[in-house]
């Protein structure tokens, strides 16, 4: 929608300055065009007074013969006329007194008259004053007449320059108004550029301001609450992706949990299906059946195999039900030395070398048994998917506060679309040799489990005519930092 210029604040601001600066302007003018005449007046009259003054002083020194010089002078310098009376005015009795010897005196009553009549439209006042001549007892009263015209030059020239001083006034205003303008206007409009964004959820926006006065105080204040609502946002961003990642994490694990137990009904009830079928042909003493002596072992083996399937469901889901596992300070070269030395018999039945490299005092935070378990899972897996007269090295280390343990198979090797689901449960690479071996596809899903419950990590990978199982768990000293 387009917005009225007329509602933007600096519109409105330099248009009420510039009305407000023509009106002074407008006023000031007409004060001034109405007051010089009178000032001017004023002053006039001061000046005719005084000088009044000064000729009656002079008049009563001089005498009568230099008088008519004095008042010559008077009239030249001020425009003034003058009237010498014999007698005195205020008591009525007196008589006109004609000065020979001046110019511009009045000589007569008719004279006299005559100039007002002709001054007729002109403003004018007179002053009286009795004196005597120095040496003379006879009163005298001179009389000043003073006439001006309303259309004084000064007047005048003001009505001439009046449209000068009207576009002077004009720009003037209109300098005052940007000025004010920009001092008032210009930063209330960043203020509301910056608001502006803010509202826009952009909370990176600065008013930069530098003012001392309450607008620089706002300004300060929008900055200040721009970093406080982006860092809340910033955390409400963090707590939100927090959460996605959570609800992504629960779903991902009641699906694990959903295809876990679908698994798990499966793996179980295949033994379950072998030794129901043994057991009654046992005991229908069907065809081979009879001899119990070869099925009882048979059927005890499948109740082991299941027994070992449900012990490792249990743990499985003991592990994931617990958020943490109790871990202390374990020596790990003691871990891993018997365990080699538990399976060495295994190692020496499939025909395949044990190397090991690995030394004593090897500290980490962990839980023993469960830690002793997935060892066993990753040793027995290099047992059973290598060759016979291969080798297997396991070597431990410190690495950066962490123990770093590798297990190498030698002439073995993962097809690769298998790599990213070894750690998945009940995923077989080979199901035939699985079976054979006693594996229920539980272990490296559950050793996974453990070694991370600890803060670990593990991985298994290629690594030319070899297959690696590298095991990183937290050492001791860098868990008490």
């Amino acid at each position: 929608m387009r917005k009225n210029p007329f509602s933007r604040l600096s519109v409105k601001v330099f248009l009420i300055t510039f009305a407000v600066q023509i009106i002074f302007g407008a006023v000031i003018i007409g004060i001034l065009y109405n007051s010089v005449p009178q000032s001017y007046d004023l002053q006039a009259q001061e000046k005719v007074n005084q000088k009044f003054q000064e000729l009656v002083s002079d008049m009563r020194e001089a005498g009568y013969e230099e008088c008519g010089k004095l008042m010559d002078d008077f009239h030249i310098e001020t425009g003034a006329y003058l009237i010498l009376y014999r007698g005195t005015i205020k008591v009525g009795s007196y008589s006109l007194v004609a000065v020979t010897d001046s110019e511009y005196a009045m000589k007569t009553e008719k004279q006299f008259w005559a100039l007002f009549d002709a001054h007729a439209d002109s403003l004018d006042y007179t002053l009286i004053e009795e004196f005597m001549f120095d040496g003379d007892s006879t009163v005298y009263t001179l009389r000043c007449a003073s006439f001006y015209d309303k259309e004084n030059v000064l007047t005048q020239a003001i009505r001439d320059k009046l449209p000068l001083m009207a576009v002077i006034v004009t720009v003037v205003s209109i300098i005052c108004s940007v000025l004010y303008t920009y001092l008032f206007a210009r930063p209330v409009r960043k203020l509301s550029q910056v608001s502006s964004r803010m509202a826009d959820l952009d909370f990176d926006v600065r008013t930069g301001t530098k003012r001392k006065d309450e607008i620089g105080d706002l300004g300060r204040s929008l900055d200040s609450m721009s970093v406080k609502l982006g860092d809340t946002l910033g955390q409400l961003q963090n707590r939100t992706e927090e959460l996605e990642k959570e609800i992504k994490r629960v779903n991902e694990l009641e699906s694990q949990k959903d295809v876990f137990f679908a698994a798990a009904s499966h793996e179980l009830k295949t033994p379950v299906t072998i030794l129901e079928g043994q057991i009654q042909g046992m005991i229908d003493g069907v065809g081979p059946y009879k001899d119990r002596d070869e099925y009882l072992p048979r059927a005890l083996g499948s109740v082991r195999r299941m027994e070992s399937l449900i012990n490792e469901i249990l743990t499985v889901s003991k592990m994931q039900s617990s958020s943490d596992i109790a871990v202390s300070p374990e020596d790990f070269s003691a871990i891993l030395e018997e365990k080699t030395e538990e399976m060495s018999e295994l190692f020496e039945s499939r025909g395949i070398t044990l190397e090991k490299d690995f030394g004593s005092g090897l500290m980490f935070e962990g839980n023993r048994e469960l830690t002793s378990l997935a060892l066993g899972t990753f040793l027995s897996n290099a047992v059973f998917y290598s060759k016979e007269g291969a080798a297997v090295t396991v070597s431990a280390h410190e690495r950066e506060g962490n123990i770093k343990t590798v297990i190498r198979n030698s002439g073995a090797h993962i097809d690769e679309k298998d790599l990213p689901h070894l750690f998945e449960a009940f995923y077989r690479t080979d199901s035939s040799r699985s079976r054979r071996s006693g594996g229920s596809g539980l272990g490296l899903y559950l050793a996974k489990l453990i070694i991370e419950k600890q803060g670990g990590s593990c991985s298994l990978s290629n690594n030319g005519d070899d297959v690696v199982a590298e095991i990183v768990l937290r050492g001791a000293v860098a868990s008490d930092k």
